[in-house]
């Protein structure tokens, strides 16, 4: 019995524990982050403050150009449209003084700033139509074949547009960029490290990735789109816990820097799906938040995709752990049921009802020789008579009170049970009976007793009392309900509680039953138990 309690026991909390999250710690670190983005925001527009602060005390036209330059440089993955407004009025204040290099560089990078944020035709017009790149300096010529090359990378990761422009492949852009750029140089490492992960040479790729990262600090932008490079080398490489780590990274500088444009915390949260909904949807609707906020048309677009994966993963939990519950419910009920009836076990081993048995039963012996000395003597036997009737009276109470005792424990041990003290109740268990048990004895025993010893014609001079549709044929030695309420009553119990509280029913439905009986009397009903006093004396 006890070895498959354990069992089931086991097999109960592997149950409840087959929902466990798959944990990633370093989540926690990234939550922290999450929770002080008003910090970093606030920091944000405090920066973006102090620089229309300087614009608004200069007069100078060229010195208002460089400010909404830099302007334009910290609102560029912060805010499309504030950026290009500021790049728009650059440009305006660039053609008004002239400046050639200042016009050329704000068209760069507002081409560069509309293939970020997908609106590739205007992208498209703005960089192959809108630029006369024979008046370009070498260092902006760069940054235009830089841009031309990120525009060209972003189309390819893409594809799925609709509106495609007739652009040339990265490769080409990157061979003319080699040709330019100091062999070794920052941008120079950042086209090799994509070429060789373009080349499926993820290790030499790598490599690359961790030199330029190692010369950036944490808390620069440029971290987090390194990470994010080294993440998805790491993912091809088949280093997931490696490509979760550069995310977080990833992630986490963004939010450092109030970065609106990102893709790192959207992918985390698809990572994390299956293992956590819960959290993946809270970095999901941050993400679309921050998405939202940047109002660029593509972003939006690329995270709304993973709302449905999200719903259909939190349906699919939803019924995991409903199955879950299920079984857990049943092998609780079964578990239960084993409980009560290894309670049931140690209860049957007591012997306080064999105990009381042999008193009954020497009571009875004691009541048979005290009818046999006193013989025919009238005086003697009423006398006699009461005794006997008020120790079966002393000893019927003893029983009902220790069936009161038995319900009493076994509501305690129901109440253990379902407030999990399963090995508590174990320990504590004392010896004592089932209710049910302890009742159909008492019944048997109060039946026995009073028609042996004390009325043995007592149904037939009671249905004499009856109506003949009404009177009762129990089976032979024992009484029905009715007849035990009037079996006490002729015992001189008079008051219906102390009848229930002895035959463990409510006081009305002994009055009922005492009322449904004499309302079957033959005589008068108000004197019915008077008459039924008065049987065998």
């Amino acid at each position: 019995m006890r070895p498959n309690l354990w069992i089931l026991v086991t097999v109960l909390l592997a149950v409840s524990c087959r929902e466990q999250r798959v944990q990633y710690p370093k989540l926690d670190e990234l939550d922290g982050y999450i929770a002080a983005r008003p910090v970093y925001e606030t920091r944000k527009r405090d920066q973006l403050e102090g620089i229309w602060k300087l614009a608004a005390e200069t007069q100078s036209a060229r010195r208002l150009c460089d400010y909404s330059m830099y302007a334009a440089e910290e609102y560029f993955s912060y805010n499309f449209d504030s950026t290009q407004v500021c790049l728009k009025k650059s440009l305006e204040l660039a053609e008004q003084i002239r400046d050639t290099d200042r016009y050329n560089r704000a068209a760069i990078m507002l081409g560069h700033l509309y293939a970020k944020s997908g609106h590739y035709m205007e992208a498209y017009n703005r960089l192959m139509g809108q630029i006369d790149t024979s008046t370009l300096s070498e260092a902006l010529k760069v940054d235009y074949l830089l841009a031309l090359y990120d525009f060209s990378r972003d189309l390819a990761g893409n594809s799925g547009m609709v509106e495609r422009p007739p652009l040339a492949e990265q490769e080409v852009y990157r061979t003319r960029l080699y040709a330019l750029l100091p062999k070794d140089s920052e941008r120079w490492r950042q086209l090799k490290m994509d070429e060789l992960a373009s080349a499926g040479r993820l290790a030499e790729a790598d490599s690359v990735g961790h030199l330029l990262i190692a010369g950036t600090q944490p808390q620069e932008h440029q971290y987090a789109i390194y990470a994010y490079e080294l993440s998805e080398i790491a993912e091809r490489m088949g280093r997931q816990e490696e490509r979760m780590d550069w995310l977080i990274k990833s992630a986490e500088c963004d939010i450092l820097n109030a970065v609106k444009d990102y893709a790192s915390l959207t992918l985390i949260s698809q990572i994390i799906i299956h293992d956590d909904v819960e959290r993946s949807f809270r970095y999901l609707r941050v993400a679309q938040e921050d998405a939202i906020f940047y109002n660029a048309k593509l972003r939006p677009w690329q995270i709304s995709q993973f709302f449905m994966g999200i719903e259909d993963s939190y349906s699919a939990r939803q019924a995991r752990l409903h199955r879950a519950a299920k079984i857990s419910s049943i092998l609780l009920a079964a578990l239960t049921f084993l409980l009560l009836l290894l309670a049931w076990f140690l209860v049957a081993r007591s012997r306080k009802l064999t105990q009381l048995s042999r008193e009954l039963e020497e009571s009875n012996r004691q009541l048979a020789e005290a009818n046999s000395s006193l013989g025919g003597l009238n005086k003697e036997l009423s006398r006699a008579g009461h005794v006997k009737e008020r120790y079966i009276m002393d000893f019927l109470r003893r029983f009902s009170a220790n069936v009161s005792f038995v319900q009493a424990e076994d509501s305690r041990a129901r109440n253990m049970l379902k407030q999990g003290k399963a090995e508590q109740l174990l320990r504590e268990l004392s010896l004592s009976t089932r209710t049910e048990k302890s009742l159909k004895e008492f019944y048997r025993t109060f039946d026995s007793t009073f028609l042996q010893a004390i009325c043995p014609d007592f149904v037939d001079r009671f249905n004499e009392l009856l109506r003949e549709d009404a009177r009762f044929s129990p089976k032979p030695g024992s009484l029905n309900t009715e007849l035990r309420i009037f079996a006490l009553i002729r015992l001189g119990v008079d008051d219906s509680r102390e009848i229930a509280e002895l035959l463990h029913y409510s006081a009305s439905t002994i009055y009922n039953y005492k009322v449904s009986v004499k309302n079957a009397a033959l005589g008068d009903r108000d004197r019915f138990e008077e008459a039924v006093k008065k049987i065998g004396k």
